[in-house]
């Protein structure tokens, strides 16, 4: 599966500090990825009307079934609610029981410091 290319509700900012998320799902089979891949239309549906969400991108590797999310936002606040809310919170309890793993990496950057890349993305999660 080729990477969700960034999509933009709002400009960056560069002068202003944002909330960036990235996350690393990793799978415990393979059978669990149409399980991720139904959640994972629910959730893009969900952030269409994000509050806050400046934007986001998505990419995966199927054959060592690990998927990761990218997303900044104007605050923590707005991506507390977001992910705290169905149908984000609900795919995310559904997802444990297939997770092998996961990473997350919450912080504050600069607009001009966003990683525009997978692999600098990728690189905050170490």
């Amino acid at each position: 599966m080729p990477a969700l290319p960034w999509r933009s509700r709002t400009p960056i900012d560069p002068e202003r500090v944002y909330t960036v998320l990235v996350s690393e799902l990793r799978l415990l089979r393979y059978r669990s990825v149409p399980v991720v891949m139904a959640g994972t239309r629910a959730i893009v549906r969900q952030l269409a009307s994000a509050s806050g969400l400046v934007g986001y991108s998505l990419d995966a590797d199927l054959v060592g079934r690990t998927f990761w999310t990218f997303s900044v936002w104007n605050d923590q606040d707005n991506l507390d609610a977001f992910v705290a809310a169905d149908p984000h919170r609900r795919v995310m309890e559904r997802l444990r029981a297939h997770m092998d793993g996961t990473r997350f990496h919450r912080a504050r950057v600069a607009g001009s410091d966003i990683p525009a890349s997978w692999a600098a993305r990728r690189a905050l999660l170490d």
